[in-house]
């Protein structure tokens, strides 16, 4: 049987203590029966309610022991979409590179002023 594909509108109706889903590197997980055994708390896991909390997740580096237990509050894959207020989002997977938040164009200048700084330092260097 496929995994039910569910979507951002549908993950919005569960964000409270007693009804809480977790979207997670593409997947949806129902982590309600689990609020009150989490070790950092469940109002910590409230703060990734209603949107992607991959980044949430990832940022705390659960360990592979969390991980494997998160496995059996899988519910679904997560299909992004419309949210309730309108906005479109788009899916956050395993293998997504983001740039944190920085634009393309920063993405790409970055790199060449650091090579430019390189160069620079290393010419200094051989004058000296």
């Amino acid at each position: 049987m496929a995994p039910r594909s569910i979507t951002l509108a549908e993950v919005e109706q569960h964000v409270t203590y007693d009804d809480l889903w977790l979207v997670i590197d593409g997947k949806v997980y129902d982590v309600t029966e689990f609020m009150d055994d989490h070790p950092g708390g469940g109002e910590i896991m409230l703060n990734a309610a209603g949107k992607d909390g991959t980044d949430d997740f990832e940022d705390v580096g659960h360990s592979p022991a969390a991980r494997e237990q998160l496995k059996k509050y899988e519910i679904g894959t997560y299909a992004g979409g419309a949210s309730a207020n309108g906005d479109t989002v788009k899916t956050k997977g395993k293998n997504t590179m983001t740039t944190g938040g920085m634009s393309s164009i920063g993405a790409i200048l970055l790199p060449l002023f650091v090579i430019l700084l390189a160069l620079i330092a290393a010419k200094i260097g051989v004058k000296a």
